[in-house]
């Protein structure tokens, strides 16, 4: 019991630290990422300086782009006001979901399964998830790693309730606020893991917990009466926004969607591969089915299975429509890491019943290390901050912050960008805002050119736009250059 009780000590304190590292590692080095961030992000700003708490504005004006429910983004704005109006301000509600999915895990493992080491081992599996740390998931002030922590909460929850029993009142309660806490963050994908988790309860006998328990019923209402709510005060606020959301979240199933969101079935699973989303492991789990031949009947082989329905019906689910987007697969991602985590606890311990001399959690961590090592090795390059991991069409924001680094006192110059649609000057404005707010800064943001005169202070990174600075100003001088930018000085 104490060497347990000291394992389970030593392997959290390691996992979480671990986590941190692959979280927060140059979190706030890296510029604001084009498109979704950068969008999340200046209606946080505005937020944060101007109220709107429920009609997002842009630029002053109410948001028609991002009609979302407003958790992430209140979150956002808690931090901001916690560590400042920065890269790590509006990102670390993110990495701190990332990091709480690890010790959800973790504590699953523990508590309701009786195995520590299932915990360890789940958690270093989520740890390798190359698709959901890094942009868009759970690297960037999107919305998805926060929605991904409600829904595996409220899963593993439920999951333990359908085990353990327990006082239904407590459980349907707590359940019903989380599901309407992960609606809150992105709106309808925080409920598509729920017909799965009913389909669950009636497979394996435990649907008398949740069939004939009417508390069931009175909290699954009020969470409903609540999504629903918060839509009908949004068009009460602001009329033609539940239009929005209609076109929004019904036209993955109509494929009216943009082009090139349009996908054959297979994506997913090819995403896993070719994006390396979850290679090589994605090869690898099929195999993970072997697992009903050694695992212990119980608790842990109850929730192998339940996993695979989760995963399987899922991953059907989001395959179907012609509307597919790869951050989609978020909520995959903890059951994965479940699946192997009890795959190689239980494998190991099986072994050890044939070969005493065999250390079982010497053995699952040399088999976890060996097979997370080449994910592990991708997401530690792709972590590390290195200014030409940026796109093009991202370099100002580069540009900016080693700007920021050299001059901190040249705070007041005109961001040059020329763009086919008003949305692709997202990241600049977030700079020209947090600095406005930080510092007072009266930089503003131009994307034509001929409005500019001499005596103006101009920071371009598009090569053309320099071009045609140096042409309609031939006395310009440069007063600082990367390989990112310029700073003009026209005369």
């Amino acid at each position: 019991m104490k060497n347990e009780a000291i394992f389970i000590r030593v392997a959290s304190i390691v996992l979480l630290l671990f986590a941190a590292l692959f979280f927060c590692y140059d979190l706030g080095r890296f510029p604001i990422f084009q498109w979704d961030e950068a969008r999340y992000v200046n209606n946080s700003v505005e937020i944060m300086r101007h109220g709107h708490w429920l009609d997002f504005r842009m630029d002053g004006q109410i948001d028609t782009w991002n009609f979302k429910p407003p958790l992430v983004l209140w979150l956002q704005v808690l931090s901001m006001k916690i560590w400042g109006a920065t890269e790590w301000g509006v990102r670390f509600p993110t990495a701190l979901a990332g990091i709480g999915i690890v010790a959800l895990l973790f504590w699953f493992g523990v508590r309701v399964l009786k195995s520590p080491l299932t915990g360890l081992l789940s958690g270093l599996f989520f740890l390798a998830s190359d698709g959901f740390i890094g942009p868009h998931m759970g690297r960037t002030a999107d919305l998805d790693a926060v929605q991904t922590f409600f829904i595996t909460l409220y899963s593993l929850i439920f999951l333990r309730y359908l085990l353990e029993g327990g006082n239904p009142k407590r459980y349907f309660a707590l359940l019903g606020l989380l599901v309407f806490m992960s609606f809150l963050c992105k709106g309808m994908p925080g409920l598509l893991i729920l017909p799965y988790l009913f389909n669950i309860s009636l497979l394996h006998g435990n649907f008398r917990k949740v069939l004939l328990a009417k508390e069931a019923y009175i909290f699954a209402a009020l969470a409903i009466s609540l999504c629903v709510g918060y839509y009908a005060l949004r068009e009460w606020q602001d009329p033609g926004y539940w239009a929005l959301v209609k076109q929004s979240e019904f036209n993955r199933f109509s494929g009216k969607g943009v082009e090139w969101h349009i996908q054959p079935p297979m994506f997913y699973l090819e995403n896993f591969v070719a994006n390396k989303r979850y290679f090589p492991l994605i090869f690898l789990l099929p195999f993970t089915l072997a697992g009903f031949l050694w695992i212990r009947p119980g608790a842990i082989r109850r929730v192998f299975t339940y996993c695979w329905i989760i995963i399987a019906g899922y991953l059907t689910f989001i395959s179907i429509p012609p509307v597919k987007l790869e951050w989609y697969d978020a909520p995959l991602y903890p059951f994965f890491a479940l699946l192997f985590g009890i795959s190689i606890s239980e494998g190991a311990r099986s072994l050890s019943e044939k070969m005493p001399r065999i250390s079982v959690q010497w053995l699952s961590l040399a088999i976890t290390v060996a097979l997370c090592f080449v994910p592990y090795r991708h997401i530690w390059e792709k972590i590390r901050y290195s200014p030409e991991k940026m796109a093009d069409f991202e370099w100002e924001g580069v540009f900016i912050r080693q700007l920021q680094e050299a001059h901190p006192e040249w705070l007041n110059y005109t961001i040059l960008k020329q763009v086919k649609h008003p949305e692709h000057l997202d990241q600049v404005k977030f700079y020209q805002k947090t600095f406005e707010y930080r510092f007072g800064a009266p930089i503003r943001v131009e994307d034509n050119w001929h409005q500019l005169k001499a005596g103006q202070r101009v920071l371009v990174s598009q090569t053309a736009l320099s071009d045609s600075l140096r042409q309609q100003f031939p006395e310009a001088t440069v007063e600082y250059e990367t390989n990112y930018g310029k700073l003009w000085l026209l005369k």
